[in-house]
């Protein structure tokens, strides 16, 4: 491809193409890889971040379309969180979008409207990654010796070890399960019944003398966020236990988590260039 006359700063990046000047402001979501693209002078990969729609569809292959500025997923409207997020992968540099299509198709089998409507009040708090099966990654903080925090001896528990006060034991590699009805879905109840993944800060406070683990959960198995904690916290019916984190380690900041990246979420080619002590008070809480 010819070269283009083309000007990069902090702020803007502009490429001159066919006699006319295309400018994209840092607040852009393709600022960061369109300026990287101009810098290393790979013009055609400039053009394409461009037309957002035209590089949203290549990295869906195909199975979203971006129609008067909205993003579909077979005629369901994406919003909010979800298109941040689509943004989030783009703006990564990341080429491979079965991820995300694959999180989008998971939150949608979600039986319910409000369990979707509020995830999205936790992925919002800080933007939490997805690894390859379309699953959110997060955290949970638990007794040093890998017991939950707390119990409910009422809870339906479908895998996992528990003991007789009903707290759950967390390995590494165990998938946790009760029954959705056993976790509350009502998003007042600050302190309620069922198993509790919450952002870095908050499990990592949580975790207090014990143990802070890196879990993911189905989109799916969502059920709900208390309104308090600032959203930091949701309540899923079940989730997986990926490792324990050192309680020193920084949250992962990248978009995207899994066989595609090198440890935390940083991207291969970014290296080279891209209770014991059991308190009663909190009895009803299953997993917190």
């Amino acid at each position: 491809m010819a070269n283009y006359p083309y000007i990069v700063s902090e702020e803007t990046a502009t490429l001159l193409y066919e006699g006319k000047p295309y400018t994209l402001q840092s607040s852009h979501p393709n600022f960061a890889p369109f300026k990287k693209a101009l810098v290393s002078e790979d013009f055609e990969t400039a053009i394409n971040y461009l037309d957002i729609r035209k590089q949203v569809e290549a990295f869906a292959d195909g199975e979203l379309i971006v129609k008067n500025g909205a993003v579909y997923w077979n005629s369901n409207q994406l919003h909010g969180k979800v298109v941040d997020k689509l943004l989030e992968l783009l703006e990564s540099g990341m080429k491979v979008g079965s991820p995300f299509i694959k999180f989008v198709k998971n939150l949608l089998d979600n039986p319910s409207n409000n369990s979707v409507e509020e995830l999205y009040d936790f992925l919002s708090y800080k933007s939490l990654p997805i690894d390859d099966d379309g699953y959110v990654v997060g955290y949970k903080g638990v007794c040093s010796d890998g017991w939950s925090q707390s119990g409910n001896t009422q809870t339906i528990v479908l895998q996992g070890e528990v003991n007789e006060r009903g707290q759950i034991m967390n390995r590494v590699g165990d998938t946790i399960e009760v029954q959705r009805r056993s976790v509350d879905d009502n998003r007042q109840n600050q302190c309620s019944h069922g198993l509790h993944i919450g952002s870095f800060d908050y499990a990592n406070s949580w975790a207090s003398n014990g143990q802070l683990l890196l879990v993911r959960f189905n989109p799916r198995d969502a059920v709900s966020v208390p309104q308090d904690s600032e959203c930091q916290k949701l309540r899923v019916c079940k989730y997986e236990v990926l490792e324990e984190i050192e309680r020193d380690e920084s949250e992962i900041t990248q978009p995207y988590y899994g066989v595609y990246t090198n440890g935390f979420g940083q991207d291969e080619n970014e290296g080279n260039d891209y209770d014991e002590d059991y308190d009663d008070e909190r009895e009803y809480e299953d997993e917190e």
